[in-house]
């Protein structure tokens, strides 16, 4: 009996080679989609679960008190980590972890050779132990037995050593630390938030040995011993700031214990980390409902291709039944035709997404590989869509064509407004409701990214090029480098700053009164040089700081900002000019200027306070400079410039950054879900598209008596193209109101995110309604207009 079904089954799919194509085309790409986007997210959800001891393992983040807005930092002091070891039985290790001057990058040097690292890390040596390091040479135990020793990853031995042993060789770090290397380890798995490249013992630096509680730079992970209470560990730790920290300085509130295996998809609102691998939960969910939806539409085409198929079978139907078929023989053998099409789909998609795999990883910025395609769940997923999408995309048609009377056969008449009609008008509906969200939310997001390219940011991040001087050997290399800068005629200014804008400035507190306990957090950065020319500043009132301080100045010269200004209560920036600033700088600090706010952060956030600063004595010292030039030619510029670069700091690794690069970093998500959006929408289209051409063919089929009748009493091709169109154009209207209250408040939770958005205006949603029209009517024309101009004898013949 199955043998003979499959037989059936088969025949009946050859015997339909417009159905068929339509249907394996359509699931074949939803298909495709869904199994690279699972791919995608099953290695996501496997962050840091390779771990032995990954579910023991926590990161501890802090609250902020009401001055810094309650915000979640993944920081905090050096000393919170000994004392909640030393405090709570439930923690049996912990390790600090901080980047190599606090994120910078790092400068290296073996013999006469400059290297740069991104991912150079100060760590206590129980990281090893917690997360599995395997050493290739030497090993954990000894790894920091010798002071001033470094460990280095596989891939890093390769690029600074080649082939050579690097086993107790010598790196000079930023010019400042020599450290032998004791230990190679395999590089860390892909999929692990940590990202060390090189760690050395924080324990041999002061960041290790001066412990204290005020500033908060270092990430902070521990072991819990097994089936711990991780609440009452968190309030324990919590009570330690009271114990350890006065009130006054008390700007963090609470500690939480983030696990391991959340890190990575759950830190979206979490400041501060240094891991570069972190994703959002939001996008695996989006990704997950877009794909979801995209082999939906897929399998409504079958459902109403399959139905709108039913009058064309419903004769055989009929004689199977009359032959002493029952129904569940019926539902067998249409399920066993939609599994025979759902598996030439499965291996079709399947095959497609290690074509299409360059693409996606493209387009998502990851390490998407082809050996995760072939991972043991995606395998076993595989079966389980076939499974799922053969059941799905088979229910309806199975019941509705297993259910046809063997009446048929004496009753030619077709029941209008039958419910499998409506069925596949609602279906229909769905899809293009579907794809009009869709185009309304590509339109929104599209509209928001070139808000935010076009915003004025308060300052010119064009033209500028970010050169590292954070490894310079003395104060005079960097005056020469500048002097060297300054004389080439493709340099308009230059300015040495301690960061560019929204990367590690120092944060500090302005108080209105020195006797305020609490004042208002800002960000600021020590800058030497042309600073409002440099970056375009707006100078409200005031001067730009001076260009030189006398010997024996020990005034504080501060350029602030409008957010300043207001949170001072001066009425004016004029009335500001010359006022003492009360800040951590010290008591002599004086306001020169003030400038128009600038978004140095993300336009996710609110303008805050920014001060620039300079002083003969800055805390601080000098990272970078930022040099504005004019050339057109900017690859001749850039050899110039590290030409220059390599006279004044001969032992310094050239490292640059452009501005406007960095400034755009900051959108790369919302840039990755744009194009992400755009693509989706496109291919749920297209599907949407293959099934209405299918409906379409087969409503003409059906009409061909009606069209052959109406030409020859003279109806034109046009309205003959306006009669078969016009009932698709209503289910387009009909969900063109459906989707616009769904798509406005989907992106108005969207643009939310923003501090500074776009409008959501009237014309998307007539743009997306007009859209859809078009795609609907270009799609049935084809169809209709082959109908209209075929020969109505040929038409009238047909039976």
């Amino acid at each position: 009996m199955i043998r003979n079904y499959f037989k059936i089954a088969w025949r009946n799919i050859r015997a339909n080679k417009l159905f068929t194509a339509l249907n394996i085309a359509g699931l074949a790409i939803g298909l495709c989609v869904c199994i690279i986007l699972f791919s995608f997210v099953n290695t996501e959800l496997s962050f840091d679960k390779m771990y032995s001891n990954s579910e023991n393992i926590y990161r501890v983040n802090m609250e902020t008190s009401e001055d810094y807005d309650f915000e979640i930092w993944a920081t905090m002091p050096n000393a919170v980590g000994p004392a909640i070891v030393e405090d709570i039985p439930q923690v049996k290790k912990m390790t600090r972890l901080i980047k190599d001057d606090f994120g910078a990058t790092a400068s290296l040097k073996i013999g006469d050779k400059n290297f740069t690292e991104n991912s150079l890390y100060l760590a206590d040596s129980t990281i090893f132990k917690m997360f599995d390091f395997k050493f290739l040479e030497g090993n954990a135990q000894n790894a920091f037995s010798k002071p001033k020793s470094i460990v280095i990853s596989q891939s890093v031995k390769k690029r600074l050593f080649g082939n050579q042993s690097a086993m107790d060789q010598l790196i000079t770090v930023n010019n400042r630390d020599t450290l032998q290397v004791s230990g190679i380890y395999a590089d860390l798995p892909k999929n692990s938030v940590m990202d060390c490249n090189m760690v050395y013992n924080i324990m041999d630096t002061w960041m290790g040995t001066n412990v204290y509680w005020s500033n908060a730079s270092y990430e902070t992970y521990v072991q819990l011993q097994p089936n711990a209470n991780v609440a009452e560990v968190e309030n324990q730790a919590t009570r330690l700031i009271d114990k350890n920290v006065d009130k006054e300085g008390q700007y963090f509130t609470k500690f939480f214990f983030q696990p391991l295996t959340k890190i990575h998809l759950y830190s979206a609102d979490i400041r501060e980390g240094y891991s570069t691998k972190l994703g959002s939960i939001t996008t695996i969910k989006s990704l997950l409902f877009l794909s979801l939806l995209v082999l939906l539409i897929a399998c409504i085409n079958y459902m109403n291709l399959a139905t709108a198929n039913s009058r064309k079978r419903a004769k055989g139907i009929g004689m199977s039944k009359v032959l002493g078929a029952n129904r569940r023989q019926m539902l067998s053998l249409f399920y066993v035709e939609t599994g025979i099409m759902v598996l030439l789909s499965v291996i079709i998609g399947y095959a497609a997404s290690f074509l299409i795999l360059p693409l996606f990883k493209s387009i998502m910025g990851n390490a998407l590989g082809y050996q995760d395609l072939l991972a043991t769940p995606i395998l076993i997923g595989l079966l389980l869509i076939w499974i799922v999408v053969t059941l799905v995309a088979g229910s309806y048609p199975a019941i509705s064509m297993s259910g046809i009377s063997p009446l048929i056969l004496v009753n030619k008449s077709k029941k209008k407004g039958s419910s499998s009609e409506f069925v596949r008008q609602g279906l229909v509906v769905f899809q293009f409701a579907a794809s009009i969200v869709l185009i309304i939310a590509v339109t929104i997001i599209l509209q928001q990214m070139a808000f935010i390219k076009n915003k004025n940011l308060g300052y010119d991040p064009n033209g500028i090029v970010a050169v590292s001087v954070k490894s310079a050997e003395t104060e005079q290399q960097v005056e020469s480098l500048m002097k060297g800068l300054e004389r080439q005629v493709n340099v308009e200014s230059v300015s040495a700053v301690q960061s560019m804008p929204g990367s590690n400035e120092s944060g500090r507190s302005v108080r209105k009164l020195t006797t305020d306990n609490t004042g208002m957090p800002i960000a600021s950065c020590r800058t030497d040089g042309n600073i409002v020319k440099t970056l375009k500043l707006k100078v409200l009132a005031g001067n730009e700081l001076p260009e030189t301080i006398a010997e024996g100045d020990s005034l504080i010269y501060t350029l602030i900002n409008e957010k300043i200004l207001s949170y001072l209560n001066y009425k004016t920036p004029e009335e500001a000019v010359g006022k003492i600033i009360n800040t951590e700088l010290g008591s002599r600090a004086i306001i020169t200027g003030v400038v128009a706010n600038f978004n140095f952060n993300s336009l996710k956030e609110d303008i805050g306070g920014y001060m620039y600063y300079k002083s003969r004595k800055a805390p601080e010292g000098i990272r970078t400079l930022l040099v504005r030039y004019n050339s057109q030619n900017l690859l001749q510029f850039m050899g110039q410039l590290q030409q220059t670069f390599n006279a004044s700091l001969p032992n310094t690794a050239f490292d640059y950054q452009f501005l406007d690069r960095h400034v755009a970093q900051l959108y790369a998500s919302e840039e990755r879900t744009a194009s992400t959006a755009t693509i989706f929408s496109i291919i749920a289209i297209f599907i949407a598209c293959l099934g209405l051409f299918g409906l379409a063919a087969f409503t003409a089929e059906q009409r061909t008596k009606e069209i052959g009748v109406r030409k020859i009493l003279g109806a034109t091709v046009t309205g003959i193209t306006r009669l078969l169109s016009k009932d698709f154009l209503k289910l387009v209207l009909v969900a063109f109101v459906i989707a616009v209250p769904l798509a406005y408040w989907l992106m108005q939770q969207w643009l939310a995110e923003f501090a500074y958005r776009t409008e959501i205006n009237w014309w998307v949603f007539a743009f997306a309604g007009i859209m859809a029209a078009c795609i609907a009517l270009i799609t049935v024309s084809f169809q209709a207009i082959k109908a209209a101009i075929a020969n109505p004898v040929n038409s009238l013949r047909t039976e």
